[in-house]
């Protein structure tokens, strides 16, 4: 174990080769795997890039997207690559932001390989691979991602230039001057395009002035000259064709930043300076006391360091402060105390979408925490090697684990629109002869309360859009029909469109919230009418009011599904209730009690020859009991609380329910 570890801590060339390869497999693998279904649902802000994106697959060139509160352009053309290479999907939406992720992981380990050492920048990249911050960023198809990638690449450029330039340029070569001079403009060119990735960018001319003063300080001017001349060089080249847009629509420069900065007394409710102090409180504690709140942006609360990565963190920001001379501790508390003012002068701190600037540089103090205590001769080998593999592991555990149950948290897929890719992918799974009405407030009103993931993944060319009060086209004689409708809309015209005779299958949508509604409420209503009947024997007959056809028990995980089929001749009283009873020898399990139709097919609607069909589903039932359990259905009036009674062939009455026996 030992000989191990000897080996471990001073490797080969090859061999830290082999370490980093590891490592970003490792953020590959933390990126890319479930990416379209984990966090589940489209954002709203993921689609509206998706619809930018395919307007740049139609032709459209811009140098800044207006809508959606504007943004910056990159990861919108990288979206657009990325649909035309693997078409609407939420992967391709988000498969930008997870090759960042990827890429980021080696830039991290350059960076801090360069300011420090290479095992500082191994445990830098394992945690960037690592930290559930930087792992869910790269797997949310949003543009803050891009802003870490391009600073560090930026910083390690600038850093390879720096300390290839001598104190004096007349003792270098031309072959290194030419070399250096190309270093300082690909930074320059690097930094032009962080211009293009987030708003957060806008306060990196404080940090960068305030490292030159430093280095100006520490080492004299001469290394910087003239290769800041080449910087700036670079950087005007990439950034003035946004300078000139921004200078004339100085708006849109403006927009975003002031509707959500403190200084709007909106925000700071008349007290700026308790504002700033509290903002800044609150900034200064995400790292190891309270997260980002916003379940889109973290499991709320979550702090950017879990408990095994906190002292390390403690450690490597303490011994930055000790060696504050040395450039690299220097630059990181810069960077980090900059790049916190986003999310200080912003309402809702901490907010890890507008702190996003601080990442990676808040990563590599744990990672140089981590590097002292492996080298930390008061102790044996084994033991503080030994600890920074468990503090390691233990870290990575703790974030799949954390993400697991992040993805799985019902209040997740809510705030996710989870709804409406379910909504976009029922459009889609429609078979070509169906006739397909859709509300059109679900398609082309994405900029007030509609919902753009719809029109991003549906690629139909054959829907009827409508609105209730204008009308629908009526479908084809026996042609099938699919309406997606607005459950609390006006409803009056469903049971024209559905074929009679005919079976109608009523799917009520999965639920859905807004960020300022306070109760979740089914998205839409599906009603899908095929012409014709099969073969009909009435399972129940309840009191000559309504029939149950057929009744049938599926499961789909820790879900019961039970499916009900209805047949009523005439309108039915609104007051009945059709329940279900899921039943096992402990008794009742679970219940529903809801109209027959589940709720969604009114009395005034039943017609004769037309079924009906419903599914109840019950959520988080034990596993069934096949010689045991069974269902028990019946109907009863809400008023009286009477039981319909099931009736036989004769009309006699012989219970008050049916039993629906589940067997093996």
């Amino acid at each position: 174990m030992q000989s191990y570890l000897k080996r471990l801590s001073g490797p080969s060339a090859f061999g830290w080769a082999l370490l980093l390869l590891a490592v970003v497999g490792l953020a590959a693998v933390l990126r890319l795997g479930q990416l379209g279904s984990l966090p589940p649902g489209l954002y709203r802000d993921e689609a509206f890039n998706g619809l930018d994106a395919l307007r740049v697959l139609d032709g459209e060139r811009v140098i800044f997207f207006e809508a959606n509160n504007g943004r910056e352009p990159l990861y919108i053309y990288l979206t657009a690559a990325a649909t035309a290479l693997l078409g609407r999907s939420t992967t391709s939406l988000r498969l930008a932001a997870a090759l960042t992720g990827i890429f980021t992981t080696w830039l991290t380990y350059k960076l801090a390989a360069a300011w420090f050492d290479r095992l500082t920048g191994l445990f830098a990249a394992f945690i960037w691979a690592t930290t559930l911050w930087a792992v869910h960023l790269s797997r949310i198809g949003l543009r803050p991602v891009l802003l870490p990638a391009a600073l560090t690449l930026t910083f390690w450029l600038a850093t390879r230039a720096y300390t290839r330039s001598p104190q004096s340029p007349n003792l270098q070569s031309p072959v290194s001057h030419l070399h250096s001079t190309l270093l300082w403009l690909a930074a320059g060119l690097a930094y032009g395009l962080a211009f293009y990735t987030y708003l957060a960018v806008r306060f990196t001319p404080l940090l960068l002035v305030l490292i030159i003063v430093y280095l100006v300080w520490q080492d004299g001017r001469r290394r910087l000259w003239p290769g800041l001349v080449w910087f700036g060089l670079g950087t005007a080249v990439i950034i003035t064709p946004l300078v000139l847009f921004y200078s004339q629509h100085f708006d849109l420069f403006l927009g975003r930043a002031g509707q959500v900065s403190i200084f709007n007394p909106v925000i700071n409710e008349g007290d700026l300076w308790g504002a700033l102090w509290r903002q800044t409180g609150r900034a200064l504690g995400m790292f190891l006391w309270r997260g980002d709140d916003i379940v889109r942006h973290n499991p709320p609360g979550r702090p950017v360091f879990d408990w095994l990565t906190a002292v390390p963190f403690l450690i490597g920001l303490v011994w930055c402060v000790r060696h504050w001379r040395r450039a690299g501790a220097m630059i990181l508390l810069l960077w980090t105390a900059v790049m916190l003012l986003p999310t200080i002068l912003a309402e809702d701190a901490p907010h890890f979408l507008r702190a996003v600037g601080v990442l990676p540089a808040v990563l590599i103090f744990p990672a140089i925490g981590l590097a002292q205590i492996w080298r930390w001769e008061r102790l044996p080998a084994w033991l503080r090697q030994g600890t920074v593999i468990v503090l390691l592991a233990g870290s990575l555990l703790i974030t799949l684990r954390d993400y697991v149950n992040y993805g799985a948290n019902p209040e997740t897929a809510l705030l996710f629109e989870a709804a409406a890719v379910e909504l976009a992918e029922d459009l889609q799974a429609e078979e070509g002869d169906t006739a397909v009405y859709l509300d059109r407030w679900f398609w082309d009103e994405p900029t007030q309360k509609g919902w753009p993931s719809i029109p991003y993944l549906t690629d139909l060319d054959d829907v009827h859009f409508y609105r209730p009060e204008s009308g629908l086209p009526p479908a084809a004689p026996g042609q099938p029909v699919a309406l997606y409708a607005w459950r609390f809309g006006d409803l009056s015209f469903v049971p024209d469109l559905m074929p009679a005779p005919g079976v109608v299958d009523v799917k009520t949508g999965p639920l859905a919230r807004g960020d300022l509604e306070p109760e979740a409420y089914p998205l839409y209503v599906r009603y899908h009418g095929a012409p014709g009947l099969p073969d009909r024997g009435a399972a129940a007959n309840f009191g000559g009011a309504i029939r149950l056809e057929e009744a049938a028990l599926s499961f789909e995980g820790n879900s019961w599904l039970v499916d009900l089929s209805w047949v009523a001749d005439t309108a039915v009283d609104p007051n009945l209730v059709a329940f279900v009873h899921l039943v096992g020898p402990e008794g009742i399990l679970a219940q529903s009690d809801l109209p027959p139709g589940g709720g969604n097919w009114l009395p005034d609607w039943w017609q004769p020859d037309q079924i009906v069909r419903e599914q109840r589903r019950f959520e988080g039932i034990r596993p069934y009991d096949p010689p045991q359990d069974f269902i028990r259905i019946g109907v009863y009036h809400a008023q009286t609380g009477q039981n319909l009674p099931l009736l036989d062939g004769s009309g006699q009455a012989v219970s008050e329910f049916y039993i629906l026996e589940i067997g093996d």
